[in-house]
């Protein structure tokens, strides 16, 4: 069984991997591309740094000074979900102080609610693509460290898939998107043929998120029940095969 990751191709190794482990055929498509900036860091203001993805924390790490990165020690940390406190535990060497137990923004906001003391100000190294749910309803700025664009050979790859599910049939295609924005570059490059032929795959969505702006296109996608990540992805996708 096939398995299509549209996943930036710098984080799509893992899950590749994950999937040759479990006996499928990865193809990578990706419809996003990372790049990362180079931006000016003022910690003295803030009394919390909170991550939303993974990439957050890269970001910031890439713009810090070696002064910066001890400071970082004295901050409150917040992060959205496992994988980004795993991210933060290995480059920063401890643990998040708040990791919610469902992972989406607005479970991080609930949470933060709780334990921000007023006064407290909170900086959120992220992208311009990001959901304003924190920044509208927090006292935090919004710290640009990275950013999410499309690739340009989108529609080429996506002939290219085309012809080979014209050749071997779509039914045993599993489509896999792990952001919102990864499935709204997807399926704008899509055509109608190709969309008839995505009718008969399987769809996974990493969280209800990212599920409603892919079902927005005419799917009903599966995703895990309480683990939004590429681990919980994968054990669905197992289960799938089953």
């Amino acid at each position: 069984m096939k398995v299509l990751i549209t996943r930036p191709k710098q984080k799509a190794k893992n899950f590749s991997d994950m999937l040759i482990e479990n006996g499928f055929e990865p193809l990578i498509l990706p419809t996003l591309e990372l790049s990362f900036k180079k931006v000016d860091v003022s910690l003295d203001n803030y009394d919390w740094i909170v991550f939303t993805s993974p990439r957050g924390i890269e970001g910031l790490f890439k713009n810090l000074t070696e002064i910066q990165k001890s400071q970082i020690k004295d901050k409150k940390i917040g992060v959205i979900g496992i994988e980004t406190a795993k991210e933060f535990k290995k480059i920063f060497n401890f643990d998040p102080d708040l990791v919610p137990n469902s992972y989406t923004a607005e479970n991080l906001l609930e949470a933060l609610k709780k334990v921000v003391k007023p006064g407290e100000k909170i900086l959120i190294p992220t992208t311009p693509a990001t959901r304003d749910v924190l920044v509208k309803n927090l006292n935090a700025d919004l710290l640009f460290v990275y950013s999410s664009e499309e690739p340009k050979d989108i529609s080429e790859n996506l002939d290219n898939l085309k012809e080979l599910l014209k050749n071997t049939g779509s039914d045993n295609l599993i489509l896999t998107f792990t952001s919102g924005l990864t499935a709204k570059n997807f399926f704008k490059h899509v055509d109608d043929e190709l969309m008839n032929l995505f009718k008969k795959c399987k769809v996974v969505s990493i969280g209800p998120i990212t599920k409603e702006n892919v079902d927005k296109f005419g799917f009903d996608s599966l995703m895990p029940e309480k683990t939004y990540t590429i681990d919980g992805m994968m054990e669905l996708i197992k289960n799938l095969k089953n």
